[in-house]
């Protein structure tokens, strides 16, 4: 699974600040629960994944190790399916947070939802 690839991954990079080293942890708890079949991992792995990219896609053009290197390119590539799956999931956790609400306003939960997500993998990079 990617996810996990991910995570094993961020928790091999050696320099990394506190904040990465929880997100790559908070991401191997959301990894390993998708293995077991618990779907609340999707909860937990797509932001922290994202949030990880976020933090860590800057240093990939100063890094000067090749395990620094190929560790935060294995961490950029696996998060593609993540941001795949978010495309997937947010329509449907709108449905189930809004069950009588009209299109308009699911589309407004997905779009604040995407925007928050976005938001999630800028801002650490700063």
């Amino acid at each position: 699974m990617t996810v996990l690839a991910g995570a094993a991954a961020a928790l091999l990079l050696p320099e990394t600040t506190g904040t990465a080293a929880a997100g790559a942890a908070l991401l191997a708890v959301g990894a390993l629960a998708l293995l077991a079949g618990h779907t609340w991992g999707l909860m937990v792995s797509i932001p922290s994944h994202l949030t990880l990219v976020g933090r860590l896609w800057p240093q990939l053009s100063l890094a000067g190790g090749t395990l620094r290197t190929t560790a935060t390119a294995t961490i950029l590539v696996t998060a593609v399916p993540a941001l795949a799956l978010a495309a997937v999931v947010l329509p449907q956790i709108a449905h189930h947070l809004l069950p009588s609400g009209t299109a308009r306003s699911r589309a407004l939960v997905v779009g604040g939802a995407a925007i928050a997500l976005a938001a999630a993998m800028i801002l650490p990079s700063f």
